[in-house]
């Protein structure tokens, strides 16, 4: 059972990942979601990114330094 869970999005300008403004509860909810046409902030370089399942990720921290990532690309 992970102990965090967060959604990324990755800025197409820097490439840097940053917490999305949203966030899923679980897995499933992500995979399973509709995401397109949002944009938001890079707080490293302010530029507007979308928020598409492209540029998007799902981590599940599941202890002891673990993450594990789930790309939006894979999920489409």
């Amino acid at each position: 059972m992970p102990l965090k869970t967060s959604c990324e999005i990755q800025c197409l300008e820097c490439k840097k990942w940053f917490r999305a403004a949203f966030q899923f509860g679980d897995y499933e909810s992500f995979f399973t979601s509709c995401v397109r046409g949002s944009r938001q902030n890079c707080p490293q370089c302010g530029i507007m990114t979308p928020c598409n399942k492209e540029n998007m990720r799902f981590v599940e921290d599941i202890g002891e330094g673990h993450k594990t990532y789930i790309e939006g690309k894979d999920t489409i």
